[in-house]
């Protein structure tokens, strides 16, 4: 710099530093309204795309699993089948269908394959069921092979591409909580260089002119403060709302949904179990393996879940140890030899009866994933109107920076005319 500053005479050596001033000042307000831009845009995808994106896969993968564990104990009743569990397993195809339709919206190419084997296949395994259903209805035992042909492709091909679905989503929801959780290093940088840059122009101005104040750089100088200290401040709020919402929320809701699919395989292993009177064979150790899992996983969401979430995870917890219970009861009677008691224990309808305990587990789940949910979409939002009028703020803020310098620097160079 001396020895630029030697080689130019004072007016152009004025309008070199005025230049430098206002490029530094364009760079700080483009960097920060680009910035701006972006995380608010991610926090309204997070709100309105990937946020119900996960939402719907989440539905879509319980759905099917309810469907198919629905219609195994559907298929216990020996002949016409209770009315409400009919019931449910069309309320399920129906809900699978409309989640279908939802995540078709804004899928990427892998996703729009994995929907396409889903919207494909899914009528192929409700014609095995209802084949089933009928053979099952005259009594003839090939109902149950076809049931666990049904079975078979809901486990091997749909729940898979579901699954696959959910965790597409939950990664497009993951780094959109990511990008808008992070550190603004540019803006830090450019807004530090700039009022470095506009502190020593002064300096260099008060030496020259052996005047002490500039006030078109002081006015800039106060203007770039403000633009770094109020982007600084809105981004940090944003940011720290949206990852509050990926900490307490999306986290939780990966280890729930997780926990439901187990509860899901579990009810309906504990069903086919009956229906190919296997006895404590390979679907009563698969049935085992994912209760261990649904406790490990509901024990690993109460540590993750804020205070305030923990009572519906307790209760889950009861409700899945009450079902153990009770399951341990049907499968003494099965291994006795008494087939007909434990298939009616396995149905009964009571308030008490093993059943309504799988229910009240799911429905604590679902409740507790809603909440999580919810607390996804709310901290993003409220991210977002962290950053409401910054936009608008910073267009003004940057035309009045520039007008600053230029101001500050027009009568020091006409001095010299």
């Amino acid at each position: 710099m001396p020895r630029l500053t030697r080689r130019l005479v004072t007016p152009d050596l004025y309008r070199l530093i005025a230049a430098t001033l206002v490029v530094l000042g364009l760079a700080l307000g483009g960097t920060a309204l680009a910035t701006v831009h972006h995380r608010s845009g991610l926090t309204r995808d997070i709100t309105g795309v990937s946020g119900p994106l996960s939402v719907s896969a989440q539905e879509l993968y319980r759905s099917l699993s309810d469907a198919d564990a629905t219609a195994a104990n559907a298929f216990l009743a020996n002949g016409a089948e209770p009315a409400a569990l009919r019931q449910r397993y069309l309320d399920d195809l129906a809900q699978a269908g409309a989640a279908l339709t939802v995540a078709a919206r804004d899928a990427d190419d892998a996703d729009t394959a994995r929907l396409a084997v889903l919207t494909d296949q899914l009528p192929v395994y409700s014609g095995l069921v209802e084949t089933a259903r009928s053979y099952n209805r005259l009594g003839v035992p090939l109902g149950g092979a076809y049931l666990r042909e049904a079975s078979a492709l809901m486990r091997q091909t749909l729940l898979p591409q579901a699954q696959a679905l959910f965790e597409s989503a939950q990664g497009r929801l993951g780094g959109a909580q990511r990008d808008a959780a992070g550190l603004p290093w540019p803006i830090l940088l450019l807004g530090l260089l700039a009022v470095a840059a506009l502190l020593t122009a002064q300096v260099l101005l008060a030496r020259r002119t052996n005047r002490v104040f500039n006030v078109g750089l002081v006015a800039a100088s106060l203007v770039a403060l403000i633009m770094l200290a109020w982007s600084a401040v809105a981004l940090g709020a944003a940011a720290t709302r949206v990852e509050a919402g990926r900490q307490e929320g999306s986290k939780v809701v990966t280890t729930l949904a997780t926990a439901r699919r187990a509860a899901l395989q579990a009810r309906a292993d504990e069903a086919l179990t009956l229906v190919a009177r296997a006895g404590s064979g390979a679907m009563e150790n698969d049935y085992d393996v994912a209760m261990r899992d649904l406790a490990g996983l509901l024990g690993a969401a109460a540590v993750q879940a804020p205070e305030a979430d923990r009572k519906l995870i307790r209760q889950a917890r009861e409700h899945a140890s009450r079902w153990q219970k009770l399951h341990d009861g049907m499968r003494e009677l099965d291994d006795k030899g008494d087939y007909l008691a434990a298939v009616a224990k396995a149905t009964a309808t009571g308030p008490a009866d093993l059943p309504a305990a799988f229910s009240e587990l799911d429905s604590a789940v679902s409740a507790a994933l809603a909440v999580a949910n919810e607390r996804v979409a709310r901290q993003a939002g409220n991210g977002g109107r962290a950053l409401t009028g910054l936009e608008i703020a910073l267009l003004l803020l940057t035309a009045g920076l520039t007008a600053a310098v230029i101001l500050g620097f027009r009568p020091r160079i006409g001095e010299y005319r």
